[in-house]
């Protein structure tokens, strides 16, 4: 009878052991849980960065040094080349400038809207527009602020100055008075630019891939890979090393 009633206690010890062991879990997790959040509230808040950090100065330099040249260089031609060719030609170049604002903004709203994932696998190809339209995309801040202000705005005032031309030659053909010639073509002129954009913007964000692509190749018909002439000038040097050793 004894020895049952030590394998009867024997036992109940074994399960308040367990028992134990079992509630003893959860209040270590609980304290771990505990120093982590305290090491993380220890631990230093991270700075935001200021407003000049932010910006990318040299392309604001760049940007504005660019389109003062641009501007300056399309407006004397504008107004020297509209008052010598004739009426029809001068109407022809106005409205080119207007298609060329409407082309790039469309361009700009493209690369800052598309995915990269197709021009992704077409780098894994090694097609070159691939890896141009890649490049476009990971700069696409400093594409749609090309596109957008300076060729747009640019275009937007070189056109306004245009149309003033184009509507004092006409109301001197006509022998009108030119302020509603100007008011007239300069609305238009106006008007045509806004509902352009308007379309524009409507087809560079569901196009956005295939005017990428266009642009890529278009791009990359221009641009020289530099891996390519780095390895051709190392095979020459190679090449007249070898030649060198062997006359010698």
């Amino acid at each position: 009878m004894e020895d049952i009633h030590r394998k009867e206690q024997n036992e109940e010890e074994v399960k308040d052991t367990s028992k134990n062991e079992k509630g003893d879990k959860p209040d270590t997790v609980k304290k771990s849980a505990c120093k982590q959040e305290k090491k993380d509230s220890k631990s230093k808040p991270t700075k935001k960065k200021s407003f000049f950090s932010l910006v990318n100065w040299k392309w604001v330099i760049t940007a504005f040094l660019s389109s003062l040249v641009i501007s300056i260089i399309l407006s004397l031609l504008s107004s020297e080349v509209l008052s010598i060719v004739p009426i029809i030609a001068a109407v022809l170049i106005l409205f080119a400038f207007v298609f060329i604002g409407i082309i790039f903004d469309i361009i700009g709203l493209a690369v800052a809207t598309a995915n990269e994932k197709p021009f992704n696998s077409m780098a894994a190809q090694k097609i070159k527009a691939g890896k141009t339209g890649l490049a476009l995309i990971r700069k696409a801040d400093q594409v749609s602020s090309f596109c957008n202000d300076v060729i747009g705005d640019i275009c937007g005032v070189v056109s306004g100055s245009a149309a003033a031309t184009v509507a004092i030659r006409l109301a001197m053909i006509m022998g009108v008075g030119s302020l509603w010639v100007n008011l007239i073509l300069c609305g238009f002129v106006s008007a045509i630019t806004v509902g352009g954009k308007a379309v524009g913007k409507a087809i560079g964000m569901n196009y956005s891939v295939e005017i990428v692509t266009v642009v890529a190749k278009v791009v990359a018909i221009f641009t020289r890979d530099t891996k390519k002439k780095k390895k051709k000038n190392k095979n020459n040097k190679n090449k007249e090393k070898n030649t060198d050793s062997a006359e010698e």
